[in-house]
């Protein structure tokens, strides 16, 4: 997985171990060592990817990840992570505690230790404890539920409590990943009361899922009492977790920009277009610092007005995109966004051609378009203009494009 760096400006070079997901890392500063994680989600979701995710990101950054697997065999762990573009190198290593409950042959290797009886307890728990010895910077349990539901809620809680012990005098870290299966309360408190962070996932459900979250409920190690909100994702292949935002709207006045925009941040973009202005829409995906956005674009036409309302509705950002050598045309941006009936939602305004003689300088946009101080204006210019094709949308530069996306990301967030 390549490197990514959080809208905040962070690098996931600065923690160790890592999340490696988007929000998370910026969230809690990755998982430092001698802390223990549990990831719970509700048996709608999964938390699979979560931990693939997890574990790739660790191990392309040279720290070495121990599986504890009871949940699927190593060749299949390791074939599912494959196609979610997550190889495994030299620093994975799993103990099989699958292959003996379904009597199919396994054999250690230097990468894959094997638990001759997964049923003895005491095999379990030495065989655990005694490769965490060898050092590892974090150990992973994938499934920690089942490992309750095989045993007993009171050796999992046993069995907690002596990894836990275990990482801290090596100096390593834990991630335990739990499916709630509509356990005993009682039961499901004691594990997160035992671990130092609780991520919960999710999904929106009305007789069907249609959004799944996360959200970090508890953070022993971040001192400043923050507020973690819910975070929408989706788990693509491949690609992994991406934080989804379903739909934000790019709106302004003809020709100020918006196809530009569109398709020089995402690279599937598609354009509905009549004598080169567009006459119904603009949709892309966006990819950006692990974050996925599905962007939507309004016809700027006044005879398209009925339109707006319609492509604004359920959408959770906007950009509004006006022309900085054409000020005239700033009342119909706002106009716009009025009848896309979006206002009160986080806005990042993008004056486009700021290169151009005529340009408006950044406070005199501000100024004309009565933009609030909170609000976050960005420039953009096209990368070159010798090079335009009459029949594609000019391509911005992507110091520009990268600005208004993390601005409005930020918010969102």
């Amino acid at each position: 997985m390549a490197e990514y760096k959080g809208l905040d400006g962070v690098t996931d070079k600065d923690f160790d171990p890592y999340f490696g997901i988007a929000k998370l890392d910026e969230q809690l500063k990755g998982i430092p060592s001698k802390k223990m994680v549990l990831i719970s989600a509700s048996p709608s979701v999964g938390n699979e990817v979560f931990g693939y995710q997890i574990i790739h990101k660790n191990i392309t950054s040279d720290v070495k990840v121990l599986v504890f697997l009871n949940r699927t065999s190593p060749q299949s762990y390791l074939t599912d992570m494959k196609e979610y573009d997550f190889p495994a190198n030299d620093n994975l290593f799993i103990i099989d505690a699958y292959s003996g409950i379904t009597g199919i042959k396994s054999d250690e290797t230097d990468h894959i230790r094997v638990i001759n009886n997964p049923y003895d307890k005491e095999e379990v728990k030495t065989r655990v404890l005694k490769e965490l010895e060898n050092g590892y910077g974090l150990f992973v349990i994938d499934s920690f539920s089942l490992l309750a539901d095989f045993f007993d809620f009171s050796f999992a809680d046993s069995f907690m409590n002596d990894i836990k012990q275990k990482i801290i005098n090596k100096d390593s870290a834990a991630v335990l990943l739990f499916t709630d299966w509509g356990y005993e309360k009682q039961n499901v408190d004691k594990i997160i009361s035992n671990v130092n962070s609780t991520i919960e996932i999710k999904g929106i459900e009305k007789r069907v899922i249609f959004g799944q979250y996360f959200a970090v409920l508890k953070c022993d190690w971040i001192e400043e009492n923050p507020t973690f909100s819910s975070v929408l994702f989706k788990a693509i292949k491949p690609g992994g977790i991406k934080v989804y935002f379903p739909k934000i709207l790019v709106t302004g006045p003809t020709d100020a920009g918006k196809s530009s925009f569109i398709h020089s941040a995402s690279k599937n973009a598609v354009s509905v277009d009549k004598l080169g202005g567009t006459i119904a829409l603009d949709h892309g995906t966006v990819d950006f610092q692990g974050y996925r956005a599905d962007l939507f674009g309004t016809p700027g036409q006044e005879r398209f007005d009925p339109l707006l309302k319609m492509l604004g509705g359920e959408a959770i950002g906007v950009f509004l995109v006006v022309d900085s050598t054409k000020p005239e045309q700033f009342p119909r941006a706002v106009e716009m966004l009025r009848k896309t009936e979006t206002y009160g939602l986080p806005v990042v305004v993008i004056a486009n051609k700021a290169d151009l003689n005529g340009s408006l300088k950044k406070e005199d946009i501000r100024e004309k378009l009565h933009l609030d101080s909170a609000i976050t204006l960005v420039q953009t210019v096209a990368e070159d203009l010798s090079k335009v094709d009459p029949n594609e949308p000019i391509k911005l530069k992507e110091e520009g494009v990268n600005e208004a996306l993390s601005a409005l990301f930020k918010q969102l967030t």
